[in-house]
């Protein structure tokens, strides 16, 4: 029963898959008419008739390390988005991120409290997916098209430079990224460059999860941090971290 439960749903996936682009290419076409009938009316308003687009992104990222400030720090931050229209207003959106942070190496055993002793280098990826809500649909104002994203995705931790200093370089102390659940909010616009290329600028707030290290629950620390007077952390903190973008859109 399993094996065929899988099978249907990669059938109904595989359908998904090939009607998508027919639906793409069906709303894609709608607006030729409504533009050729405006052709003749003096407005601010353009269409936009592609709607599938793929664009490159760069930017920076302003990271709130958390209390501990264990998490990475801030970053110059490049990456990859894939937008598909499905409705006047609505897009799906696919994007992957890289990033370089600094890590402050913090060791919570020091006898006057918790310190940083070195400071070590760490990559990471953010997989998200989102939904772009455009102000005003499939069409430009004075060639801006304003908009919205929400969604989410993974802060994915891929490696951490070792340290020399602390006596337990990478456990139980070290903070590792891991995989951190991920919510997105961001305002953007995007200028109309030309019928295929599209020029965006946008603020985004990524709110992720940063996890204690094991560590710093021992009963060692634990009364160390009582006895210097350092509060002790929460298991789990969800922090925001304010992204600025700008993005070159290529459309289909």
């Amino acid at each position: 029963m399993k094996f065929l439960l899988e099978v249907t749903i990669l059938r109904g996936f595989v359908r998904f898959l090939a009607v998508l682009p027919l639906a793409l290419a069906g709303l894609a076409l709608q607006p030729a008419t409504a533009c050729a009938q405006e052709a003749s009316i003096d407005t601010p308003y353009q269409w936009i008739e592609r709607g599938l687009r793929l664009g490159l992104v760069g930017g920076y990222i302003f990271t709130d390390r958390g209390d501990p400030p264990f998490g990475p720090g801030s970053s110059p931050f490049i990456g990859a988005r894939l937008r598909a229209r499905l409705s006047s207003p609505l897009s799906l959106e696919l994007g992957v991120g890289y990033g370089n942070s600094d890590q402050w190496v913090i060791d919570p055993r020091l006898e006057g409290g918790p310190a940083v002793v070195d400071t070590v280098s760490s990559d990471w990826l953010i997989i998200e997916g989102s939904m772009q809500m455009a102000l005003t649909g499939s069409r430009s104002y004075h060639r801006l098209q304003p908009y919205v994203v929400i969604g989410g995705g993974v802060l994915l931790g891929l490696s951490t430079e070792t340290s020399d200093v602390l006596e337990s370089p990478q456990q139980p102390f070290l903070f590792d990224i891991g995989t951190s659940p991920m919510l997105n909010f961001a305002l953007g616009a995007e200028f109309d460059v030309s019928g295929r290329l599209g020029l965006a600028f946008e603020a985004r707030d990524n709110l992720w999860r940063l996890t204690t290290p094991d560590g710093w629950f021992t009963l060692r620390v634990l009364e160390n941090l009582l006895d210097s007077g350092s509060p002790a952390p929460s298991d789990k903190k969800w922090t925001h971290n304010f992204e600025l973008t700008a993005s070159l859109y290529y459309y289909f």
